[in-house]
């Protein structure tokens, strides 16, 4: 299955059904209620024998979910899930939370609400907003907080690994992170003709990062820009230097047309990045630049720029800035 939506942040004996919701103009199905019910009944097996039964009792219920590009055949996703279950095996993220009990329900709880918020916000914002993905919840085994595929019927669908969410949001941060999401699926439904492999171009991905920051950062006040970017005291503090934001707008400059999963990930990716400059940085360029463009056009107008335009802006941006 192809990508084409542009992001890239644990039943008992009878199968329960989805919990939907509708959020606004979103269509969301919540798993979150079948996990925890399976999460129960399974408490006192052994990491193996829990992996066992989440394979056969949950994910192969929801194929949409647990899609094979993502998890690999019932014998990778056993692997996955025994690793999950496996109190020693834990896997660290940098700046993650411990994923407690409480954690975990409470980033449940949050997470319908939170979409509705911002749904509402995305129809009143943006009224052509269709919100044409499928939305939902689940357990992503330590995969992903937000992932994005198409599938070969042409169906967008989006999915938040509650599991992740729980480790590196607060339930209060929830709204931020979907009024982030939503605008990438808004994205992907005002310009089908960007591909996934357009995604990657350093240029757009910093638009469009930029620009989702930009919008979660307004629909979410009194959010800052650290917050909007979830950037630690010391990366922005090193971004905020003049000669460093020179320096980091030269770079891009010269990575701009580049397309390739090396440069992608320095530039967006926690754990890589250019040198010199911290993790993410892509992020903070595609944000001063959405803001600059904010002190101009509405919210609206700025996600109705077409590619061509947007690319001219996001080069002058980083152009005026190198000069400096």
């Amino acid at each position: 299955m192809p990508l084409k939506l542009p992001w890239l942040c644990a039943l008992a004996l009878a199968v329960l059904p989805f919990t939907p919701a509708m959020a606004g103009t979103c269509h969301s199905e919540n798993l979150m209620p079948e996990y925890f019910a399976f999460a129960a009944r399974t408490a006192a097996m052994a990491p193996a024998q829990r992996a066992d039964a989440f394979v056969t009792d949950f994910a192969l219920h929801h194929p949409e979910f647990y899609v094979p590009e993502d998890f690999g055949d019932a014998g990778k996703l056993r692997e996955r899930a025994a690793r999950f279950f496996d109190p020693a095996t834990i896997v660290k993220f940098p700046g993650a939370m411990p994923l407690t009990d409480e954690s975990f329900h409470a980033a449940a709880q949050a997470a319908v609400p939170a979409l509705e918020e911002i749904s509402t916000q995305y129809d009143k914002e943006f009224p052509d907003f269709r919100c044409n993905a499928v939305i939902s919840f689940g357990v992503s085994l330590n995969r992903f907080d937000a992932y994005g595929f198409t599938d070969g019927r042409g169906r967008d669908f989006m999915r938040f690994g509650i599991d992740v969410m729980a480790r590196l949001h607060k339930p209060r941060d929830m709204p931020t992170v979907f009024a982030h999401v939503l605008f990438q699926i808004y994205f992907s439904q005002l310009y089908p003709q960007v591909t996934a492999d357009d995604f990657g171009v350093t240029w757009q991905a910093a638009w469009l990062e930029g620009v989702s920051t930009y919008i979660s950062m307004c629909m979410t006040a009194p959010r800052d820009e650290q917050q909007a970017l979830w950037f630690s005291d010391e990366a922005m503090a090193q971004m905020q230097k003049p000669e460093v934001m020179a320096q980091a707008a030269r770079a891009m400059l010269a990575d701009f047309g580049k397309g390739d999963d090396q440069t992608y990930g320095d530039w967006f990716k926690q754990g890589a990045s250019v040198p010199g400059l911290p993790s993410r940085a892509g992020y903070y360029l595609g944000l001063r630049m959405a803001e600059e463009l904010g002190r101009r056009y509405t919210l609206s107008q700025i996600a109705h720029m077409p590619p061509q335009e947007q690319r001219r802006r996001m080069k002058a941006f980083l152009q005026e800035q190198a000069a400096r």
